[in-house]
């Protein structure tokens, strides 16, 4: 489990990067999660963790079956890496 954990975390942080990049557009939806762990080539649950620690440090907020939106930059977490 330490290497999934150490996975996720570095695609928490690339996807973070994206958000505060403007790759991915603030009150936009990210790729969905099948589709990151395709572009990643993890399984679906390495996301499905990357996804919840970007929503813990706010750069994303999920809608049940709708998908995971970028959070625009004044929600973001200024201690966050």
């Amino acid at each position: 489990m330490g290497t999934a954990q150490r996975q996720h975390e570095k695609i928490a942080e690339i996807i973070r990067k994206r958000i505060t990049n403007g790759e991915l557009k603030p009150s936009r939806r990210i790729p969905s999660q099948s589709k990151m762990a395709e572009e990643f080539g993890v399984s679906v649950r390495t996301i499905t963790l990357a996804i919840a620690l970007l929503r813990e440090r706010s750069y994303v907020w999920t809608l049940p079956h709708k998908g995971s939106y970028a959070r625009p930059p004044e929600h973001w977490q200024q201690d966050a890496n």
